[in-house]
């Protein structure tokens, strides 16, 4: 029978996701599209408006969490086509991608491989169905195709729709002569729709603004996907159903409902760890033998601790997001305690540390995790650093070397020299300049960090100065570096603007300056609680609005 299934699969599922859930109902652009050519002044005042509606792949946690909320658990998932990163963020790259042949296979074994795990326990695929699938005439049997699509598609499945997977189900069940096959089928059919791996909103007219205006379903996914990482739970689809996100108060009281939960905590984790390019951590490579304490959970451990950190001033504190740079309070376990110089942790679980307000941490960018990533295999990198600070902190752009101009720091000739000695006869050239300016005095202040981010008072021998500013702004070391990115106004702004990008699936153009503007002020009024950022968020006109795309695009 095995063979029988897989024979099926390439082609009656394959017709019936062409005619039950085609692309001819999903109107939208594919793609970030660049700002508006016609605005040439950047200080000029665009009309406001939203961008074109477009579609967003659902990323592979969101595909995870969605076959949970279909199926329940136990469920043991399944492989699925890897996420990429677009400007930072996996978020911005699924709304550019399209599912390559190779991917769709991925999706479809998925498929298969999630459906098995329930029919092959008949007494969990009958309390799924609401009754035994023997007979397919059943009432119970539509009832539950309905409620499983409209649950899956985000929206509610038309007549037609169901009618057409009805059919399907029985001409499968016919022709093996098992109906509840036919109808796995079926189910395989709206699990491998666009329907389903796309977020697809095509928005409504609205007389007053003269844009589309998300509807209450498509607010609905929009809302779930962003919080939670998957889609509308049962409170949410009933509100959907009766048409109450039109309001942007019932909108709001959804957002606050759904961003305590622990399935927000994980999705907005994972905002997090693209902003701070954490996930590279996984695969931590340090020459192992300048650094034996390197071993295979280090980096993983790295990441770990700034995720906690992040949780504790989010989530348990919700406190002021820009205590992130100052607080002392962090969480160590074996692989980090040798790097801080704490004894009597050992073991995989981490433990809650104060460090000393006069020592020589205090804040994310001291911790080991930031520091490791931000440098080479073998020795730190005050231009790394200083450029993570700069672009992913403050928002400002730092362009890439001229072509042609070799970037290679010479190694010293004649005396040994530290690496800030190094980079200031670098950053002599003219042609290297006017970069290094901007990034290595931001570096040199972590200079008595290494490339794992240990403590070190000297480099060869010599003593290491960790004196520098900040576009005129005098600090030392990574503690008082941290304590003034804290204090800069551009801080909070480009946290917002990361997050408005985040939650729009693209790069912001002039026209949503307004709308930005907008999320930045009351983040500042919230008195930068990111929980209050994620509500306001949602009812930002650039979240709830949309124009149609282009024809073509």
């Amino acid at each position: 029978m095995g063979k029988v299934w897989r024979s099926l699969r390439p082609s009656v599922i394959c017709l019936a996701a062409g005619l039950v859930a085609g692309w001819s109902g999903c109107v939208g652009a594919i793609g970030d599209k660049p700002p508006d050519p016609t605005i040439t002044d950047p200080n000029a005042t665009p009309e406001t408006a939203p961008v074109e509606t477009h579609m967003v792949r659902l990323t592979a946690p969101q595909v995870r969490n969605t076959y949970r909320a279909l199926f329940g658990e136990p469920l043991v998932m399944p492989d699925l086509p890897q996420d990429d990163q677009l400007y930072g963020f996996t978020s911005l790259s699924a709304a550019t991608k399209t599912i390559a042949p190779v991917e769709a296979e991925r999706y479809e074994d998925a498929t298969y491989a999630v459906l098995d795990q329930v029919w092959n326990d008949t007494t969990r695929r009958d309390a799924l169905v609401g009754c035994p699938p023997s007979d397919l005439n059943a009432r119970c049997v539509r009832d539950f195709v309905e409620d499983f699509t409209t649950r899956a598609w985000r929206r509610p499945a038309t007549a037609a729709e169901i009618d057409a997977l009805m059919d399907l189900a029985n001409r499968i069940g016919a022709s093996l002569t098992e109906p509840d096959q036919g109808l796995r089928f079926a189910l395989a059919a709206v699990l491998q729709s666009p329907h389903f791996l796309f977020r697809v909103a095509t928005g409504e007219p609205d007389a007053d603004s003269g844009w589309l205006r998300f509807d209450s379903w498509e607010m609905a996914a929009r809302l779930s996907y962003l919080i939670t990482d998957g889609p509308p739970d049962a409170e949410l689809r009933e509100i959907a159903a009766a048409d109450e996100l039109l309001d942007p108060e019932e909108v709001r009281a959804q957002a606050q409902r759904l961003v305590d939960t622990p399935e927000a905590r994980a999705a907005l984790v994972r905002f997090f760890r693209d902003f701070m390019n954490i996930g590279r951590l996984d695969q931590l490579d340090k020459d192992l033998d300048l650094f034996p304490m390197v071993s295979e959970t280090l980096g993983v451990s790295m990441r770990r601790e700034i995720e906690r950190l992040f949780e504790n001033v989010v989530f348990e504190k919700e406190g002021d997001f820009r205590q992130l740079f100052t607080t002392r309070e962090t969480y160590v376990n074996g692989d980090l305690a040798p790097i801080y110089g704490i004894e009597g942790i050992e073991g995989p679980d981490f433990v809650p540390v104060t460090l000393p307000d006069d020592g020589k941490r205090g804040g994310l960018l001291t911790t080991p995790g930031f520091l490791a990533l931000n440098a080479h295999k073998t020795e730190s990198s005050p231009t790394h650093r200083g450029r993570f600070v700069r672009i992913s902190l403050l928002c400002q752009d730092v362009p890439p070397p001229p072509p042609g101009v070799d970037t290679t720091l010479p190694e010293p000739s004649g005396e040994p020299q530290t690496l800030r000695q190094r980079l200031a006869a670098h950053a002599e050239d003219a042609a290297c300049a006017p970069c290094h300016k901007q990034m290595d005095p931001i570096g040199f202040g972590f200079e008595n960090y290494d490339a794992v981010g240990a403590w070190r008072d000297t480099e060869h021998d010599l003593p290491i100065d960790a004196v520098s500013d900040l576009d005129g702004a005098d600090f030392e070391g990574g503690v008082e570096l941290g304590e003034l990115v804290a204090e800069l106004p551009r801080v909070g702004d480009c946290i917002a603007r990361r997050f408005y990008q985040h939650a729009t699936t693209h790069l912001d153009g002039l026209s949503e300056r307004a709308y930005v503007d907008d999320l930045v002020e009351r983040f500042v009024q919230s008195d930068f609680d990111f929980k209050a950022l994620v509500v306001e968020m949602v009812v930002n006109g650039g979240f709830r609005y949309a124009v149609p795309a282009e024809e073509g695009s």
